[in-house]
């Protein structure tokens, strides 16, 4: 493993671009960006800044950035330049609480999680910590589906503590992290009744103390499931049955998230907090395809869909010319 790039403020889902640059998100509050790390130089090019506290990226093939932002509560939409196209702040008269990682499924829809606490109630403003008497905090963990064109939203399930990291797999069943416990559980939303199960367990039998836990999360294209486990520094691997097979040791303590490569470089990238780093892995495959567009024109019809609160277009900050500051490492 090396680092790809340091100085990275509190980084958070990277995105592998097809000329080898990387994107992110950077989570601290005085930052609060999505940044574009250049392959070659290092360098950190700011993209857009959000508003607060921005926990989740992806990019569709369309180039349209899609970032959950928890300080803002909203799910924003932004042009490949980061002017704001739009932006969903509830499902119905549910509000969006923490809206944190997201994936296109193969219908086009973007699947999200939101890990169900209020960013306010939950962490100290200055220092980003967790406030006296968390473990008592009422999670109420969702897991919503939006219809990129409408803007429809639909909740598939509530009740998760701590809702965090999102992937599909090969058969295109869903997969969302529980931070709290350390469960993994499984949706089959292309099927008739897309039920919560259990997938697997990043612990082994005993659950650490403190705020630590399965984070962001992608499958390679060997079939298993790669998942950042915060706080533990290593990245669990887990087999098709569901059992952790392997544990990648991280250089620091708080992986957040990874993202593969698609074209046999055989790398993983992971975003790190602790030094606020990117770090890059060697590994034995790519990762799995991941949906960018729809791939079938199947949509989920099983769940009615409430409309999202309407959608305001607004310019905000454009790319920058020139890098922010540099990351090598």
């Amino acid at each position: 493993m090396e680092l790809f790039a340091r100085g990275v403020c509190a980084p958070e889902c990277p995105v592998v671009l097809d000329n080898g640059d990387i994107l992110v998100v950077e989570m601290r509050r005085d930052r609060g960006a999505v940044t574009r790390v250049d392959a070659k130089t290092r360098e950190l090019h700011t993209i857009t800044l959000t508003g607060g506290f921005p926990n989740g990226l992806l990019r569709d093939a369309q180039g349209k950035l899609w970032v959950g932002e928890a300080y803002e509560h909203a799910l924003i939409r932004y042009d490949a330049e980061g002017n704001e196209e739009a932006r969903i702040t509830s499902c119905g008269d549910e509000l969006f609480r923490w809206p944190n990682d997201h994936v296109i499924g193969r219908d086009g829809a973007i699947y999200m999680t939101d890990s169900g606490a209020w960013e306010h109630d939950l962490l100290d403003p200055v220092n980003m910590t967790l406030r006296p008497g968390w473990t008592d905090y009422p999670f109420d963990g969702r897991v919503y589906r939006i219809d990129r064109a409408t803007l429809d939203v639909t909740r598939i399930d509530n009740g998760i503590r701590f809702a965090n990291g999102i992937a599909f797999d090969r058969h295109d069943r869903l997969y969302v992290a529980e931070t709290i416990g350390g469960n993994i559980y499984r949706y089959d939303v292309f099927g008739a009744n897309p039920r919560r199960e259990l997938f697997g367990n990043v612990w082994d039998g005993t659950v650490p103390d403190g705020f630590i836990g399965p984070d962001g999360m992608k499958f390679g294209a060997d079939g298993r499931l790669y998942c950042a486990v915060m706080g533990a520094g290593h990245i669990a691997v887990f087999d098709e049955d569901g059992t952790v097979a392997e544990r990648i040791q991280t250089m620091g303590k708080a992986p957040t998230n990874i993202a593969f490569t698609e074209d046999g470089q055989h790398k993983m990238f992971v975003t790190e907090i602790t030094n606020e780093a990117i770090e890059v892995h060697e590994v034995l495959c790519d990762g799995l395809p991941i949906h960018r567009d729809a791939s079938t024109t199947e949509a989920l019809t099983s769940i009615p869909p409430q409309r999202a609160s309407s959608p305001s277009p607004v310019a905000t900050n454009s790319i920058g010319t020139t890098p922010s500051r540099v990351g090598n490492p």
